[in-house]
This record gives structure tokens, sequence and C-alpha cells, in this order.
């Protein structure tokens, strides 16, 4: 069945440039909706209420503050609208064929509080099961390496990877399975991982320790009154076998871009004809490569199919406005013009897997290359590339990574995914993310394996290599002083590094609950305000840390299992990211999504003066509705 949906969303997605939304009827009007969502006539605090509209599905999230009362933003379109109320400890409840009205729709929500401990947990985020696992540890080392490789595709902990009744043997061959994909640990954390999740998972346990989370406003945090200003949107895009990896902001005129790795395309959606966003997808062309681009032997050797050729990942504008994108297993990059819709296609010169990229001042294209330790330059007006290998952690490791060109291009005669289950953990430096440092230019990267960061001169092209006091540096970025913000994915930390004096100077944790649960991805620095903005990539949430006042502000996303990547803002100071769960079937409702938070897109409650009075002299001339408890 899954070959199937992929076959035929691969049709769809081949029609290149052909919109995958039908013309729409233009908007009508700004009506909105608002009133009370109680249970036991005591307020549901922090509710949150999700409008959905359109197909494919787009996504409108506000909160209800401390006496239940909500406030939806002007709703463009006069009817067809879905409305979901949740909060962790109640049942949703679902409205459908809910019109908003000029002057304002009242809705009275009535939710039904769980009284199974079995049936609540269901909806705890993917990381307080994780944390169920990690309490099993007494090693801090397998903890850590168990957090980096199990959470690389996916959360841990989410129904489909992890609430399901395993056996040790069937944990085991999930862990081969796992290593055979890249995700390979140590031979000591392979012999004990498998006790840890079946005694982690096991009923007697979750049962003792979950249900301890609910309270009286339910299992998880309230939002805090700065969270519940945020308005979220989503939308969904691509399709069950999708992968949204990493999305950009096309300033130009406000679309947004993301690349779906499983599929080989690019995505765009435009906002200036239809409030619900018109997709248009574009197929990237894979010329004369195999199934598996460049890794096409070590599929054979396996005797797997492989949909995709190139795996696109990281895409950035450059200067003259053209698209480019890193194609990881194709080892390209490509450059798309959005005007004439044409492809420049560049191989790589040396080494593997494109991964991250960024464009400096002089039109530059700067990416990491993350199977043989290069970081690449490449200048798109004079076509020139180079290559600046980093350094290694041992002469071991620099043997291997020399010959993993050729161990890739005869992988046929080595076997090589069948023996990566029998590895021993690893080594690679993999170098990962990319910066450029705003003060005087220099190219900044981070070494995930290899716990470094380092400083590259972009004219003279010196290296200076630096360790970080953390495990597990990923997506890193700039301020506009020249620090230096580095998430610990493993460690679930977030770092200043001084570029001016060279010192590490704070840390901080990510205070989601359960502590020590997040695995950050990625950041992003607001250039205006120098608030970090951090993917809670494991607890389906965003995460804004002002500096200045060491304030964090938790907001819960409206999707579960929101497995997020890359960071970006528009020109209005509203954060997006992309959902890239592999397999995308896990996210709730099985279709990727791309997300927006406006911090302060909901309306004022108390100054609108729609809640003055008593509730049966609002009602007066509106409807009621019935609000019966129902699942999405």
């Amino acid at each position: 069945m899954r070959r199937l949906l992929a076959f035929l969303l691969f049709l769809n997605l081949s029609m290149v440039g052909v919109s995958l939304h039908a013309a729409a009827a233009e908007p009508v009007g700004a009506g909105f909706f608002y009133g009370v969502v109680t249970s036991a006539d005591q307020p549901v605090k922090g509710a949150m209420l999700t409008f959905f509209h359109g197909q494919p599905i787009h996504s409108l999230s506000v909160f209800a503050d401390d006496q239940g009362r909500f406030l939806s933003p002007g709703m463009p379109w006069a009817d067809g609208y879905t409305v979901r109320v949740r909060r962790a400890g109640w049942k949703d409840v679902v409205l459908e064929q809910q019109r908003p009205a000029a002057d304002g729709r009242w809705l009275a929500i009535d939710m039904v509080r769980i009284s199974d401990p079995g049936e609540m947990i269901q909806q705890l985020p993917s990381n307080y099961w994780m944390n169920l696992v990690l309490e099993e540890f007494t090693d801090k080392a397998h903890l850590l390496e168990y957090k980096m490789q199990c959470t690389y595709c996916h959360q841990q902990g989410s129904p489909l990877t992890s609430r399901r009744k395993f056996t040790r043997e069937q944990w085991v061959d999930i862990i081969r399975d796992m290593a055979r994909r890249s995700a390979i640990i140590s031979n000591s954390l392979k012999a004990e991982l498998p006790d840890h999740l079946v005694a982690a998972y096991a009923d007697d346990n979750v049962l003792k320790k979950l249900p301890a989370y609910d309270g009286e406003n339910g299992p998880l945090p309230l939002p805090t009154a700065e969270a519940r200003r945020a308005v979220i949107e989503e939308w969904d895009l691509g399709g069950p076998t999708s992968g949204q990896h990493d999305l950009m902001v096309y300033h130009a005129d406000g679309s947004i871009w993301t690349v779906d790795g499983p599929m080989d395309t690019l995505h765009k959606i435009s906002f200036d004809k239809n409030p619900d966003g018109d997709r248009t997808s574009y197929l990237i062309p894979h010329g004369d490569l195999k199934p598996g681009g460049v890794y096409w032997k070590m599929e054979k050797s396996t005797g797997k199919e492989t949909p995709n050729y190139l795996a696109p990942h990281s895409l950035q504008t450059g200067p003259d406005g053209i698209i480019w994108l890193t194609l990881a297993s194709g080892n390209q990059l490509a450059g798309f013009n959005p005007t004439t819709e044409t492809w420049d296609i560049v191989d790589l010169e040396e080494g593997i897997n494109p991964h991250t990229l960024r464009f400096d001042k002089k039109g530059r294209l700067w990416y990491t290359v993350t199977a043989t330790n290069h970081v690449a330059m490449f200048d798109p007006r004079t076509r020139v590339q180079k290559f600046i290998r980093l350094e290694f952690p041992d002469v071991t490791t620099q043997l291997i990574t020399w010959f993993t060109p050729f161990f890739i291009e005869h992988a046929d005669l080595f076997n090589l995914e069948d023996r990566s289950a029998d590895m021993d953990g690893v080594t690679m430096p993999m170098p990962y993310g990319i910066d450029i440092n705003p003060i005087d230019g220099s190219i900044w990267y981070s070494q995930l394996n290899m716990s470094h960061i380092g400083r590259i001169d972009p004219d003279t092209f010196e290296v200076t290599s630096i360790p970080t006091p953390f495990v597990t540096p990923r997506r890193l970025r700039f301020d506009s002083r020249g620090n230096l913000w580095v998430p610990s994915y493993s460690e679930g930390t977030i770092n200043r590094f001084d570029t001016n004096t060279m010192e590490w100077k704070e840390s901080h944790v990510i205070p989601v609950e359960p502590l020590g649960s997040e695995v950050p991805y990625a950041v992003f620095v607001d250039p205006k305000t120098d608030h970090v903005w951090i993917t809670g990539t494991q607890s389906d949430t965003l995460i804004r840390f002002e500096p200045e006042r060491d304030q964090w502000t938790i907001y819960p996303l409206p999707t579960r299992v929101t497995y997020t990547r890359e960071l970006d803002m528009d020109k209005q100071g509203d954060v997006w990211t992309s959902h890239s769960s592999a397999p995308a079937w896990h996210v709730e409702g099985g279709i990727p999504k791309v997300t927006r938070l406006n911090p302060t897109g909901a309306p004022d409650i108390e100054s609108s003066g729609l809640f003055n009075g008593s509730r049966a002299a609002r009602a007066e001339n509106i409807d009621a509705v019935s609000t019966e408890p129902g699942s999405p």
C-alpha cells in the first residue's frame, strides 16, 4: 500500500509547475469565532482551538485564557470550518461545518475530563515517553548516545515507534534495522538498550510514572500568558511518503519553499491569491543517476528499492534570487530560477553528501559535506569550487574517511548496509550546521559526532577548530553582535560562544518538562531582537529564549508528533518551520506540514469588549452550538 501511495504521489508531483491546490472562491469578509471552553462548569485554561479549512488543509490555532475565553482573528472564508478543541487531560471536541460571523460566532465548548489514566497518557508528547527510557540509564554516555542516534529521523516515544509492546527480540531486530539506516550505536549500548526499552515501556512502569504528571490543569504545563498571545498556522504539504526536510522564506514575495527529500521535490506555498495557500511542486531533474544516487550500490547490495535519486536536504536564496539546494544522495548542488522555472545542476568535484548551506556577502555558497569531513565553497558566478578538509579526532577515523568514497563506490563488494548493523558505533566527525559571522564574514561550522565547532577564514581558508564543552552540536546561528548560539542535541542545552573573545560564555538547559528530554535540532536568531528561537523537535513545541531577560516561552504546537528541522523568519517577525518525520505517517494525520508562529497575532480578549455582561445577553441573538465530545 505504501508503494502504491508513493507511486500515485510521484505521478502527481511529476507534473512540474502544476498547482496542487484547486482554484478557490474569493475570500469574503473577516468573520470570527469567540466563546468559552469549560468542563464541569470550570474553565479549561490554555485549551487550544484549531480551525481547519480547505483541501489540502490549512489550520489556524489560538489559546483560551485562564477564564476559558477565546477569540479568533478574522477568518477569510464564509464557511467550511472544522473546529477542534484540545487540552491534554480532556477528550478532544470536534465541531464540523462551522461558519464564522461578521459580528462573531459564539461557541460554548463543554469538554469531558478523561478518567482513564491509560487513555490520558496517550495524549502526552513523545518526550514524556522517551524520558521513561532515559530514567533506565546509569551510564550518562550511553544516555547521550541513545538520544543522538535513536531520534535521528523521527521522535522516540511516539505512538508508532514505542507505545506498542515489543519483546526484547523485536527491539534487537529494530535496533539492527535502524543501524542499516545509519542510526548506528556502540556495541556496549546495543547490549543494554533492549532491556531498557522493555523495562521503560512495560505497563506497570508506564502506568506508575506517566499519570503522575496529571493535575488540575491536565498533565502538561499551562501555556504562559506570553505564549497565549500567539497564533499558529499549519499547511499540509506533500503526502504520506513526503518529508519536508528544510524550509525557507523567499523574501522577494513572502512565499515559502521546502525540500521534500523522499520525493525529490521542491515545494512552494504562495499566499497572494488564496489565504489557504496555493501549493506548487517542482520535480528536481535527476539526469542519468540511478535510484539511490551515489549510494545506489549500497541499495543494490541489500535488494531494496529506493524511490528517490537526489534526497534534497537544505535550501537558501542567493543574492540574485536563485534558490540553491543541496542534493545529498545526488551529490550535487541545484540552482532553481523561480522566474524561468529552470534548473542549474552542479556536480561536486570532491566529497560526498552535501548538507547545510549559507551564502556569504560575496554571493558565494558555503556548505557542509557530512560523509567526508569537508566544508565546501561554490561561487555561482565563476563556477569555482573549493573543498576544505576539517580536523579529525584520530588517524583511524581519518583513514576511514579518506577511503569512504571508495567504499561507497564499491558498496556491492562490501555489503555496507548489512555490515553497519554490526559496527561498534559511529566516530565520523560529520560536519553539520554552518553560518556566516555578520561582523567579519567568517564561516563557522559544527562537527556533530566530534563535538567541535570551527572557524574558516573566507579569504585564506585557514581553519580554527574549537572543542565544545558539550556533545552533539547541531545547527548553529549568529546573533547581530557576533555571538554564536549552538544547540546540544543530546544534552538539551543552548550554548553561547563569544567569537570576539573566542570563549564559551554560558549554557542554558532548555526548560521543557521533563527536564533533559528535549533534542533541539536547530536555532534561529531574530536579527532585530537577538531572541533565540529553538525547535522543540521531541516535544511538539517551538521555544523562544530572550537572553537580555533570561526569559523562556514555550509554544505548544497543534499537531502531535511534530518532528521539526530548520527555522526561518519572515519580514513580519513570524517564525516558520517544517515537519520532517521519517516516515511521515508517524505525524498525526499522516501528512507533513509547514508551520508559522505569529508571536503576537492573537486578538486581545480584554480590550475586545465581547465578553462584557452576562453570557445570556451575549448569546441572545446568536444561535447556540451543540458541542458533543468527539475525536478528529
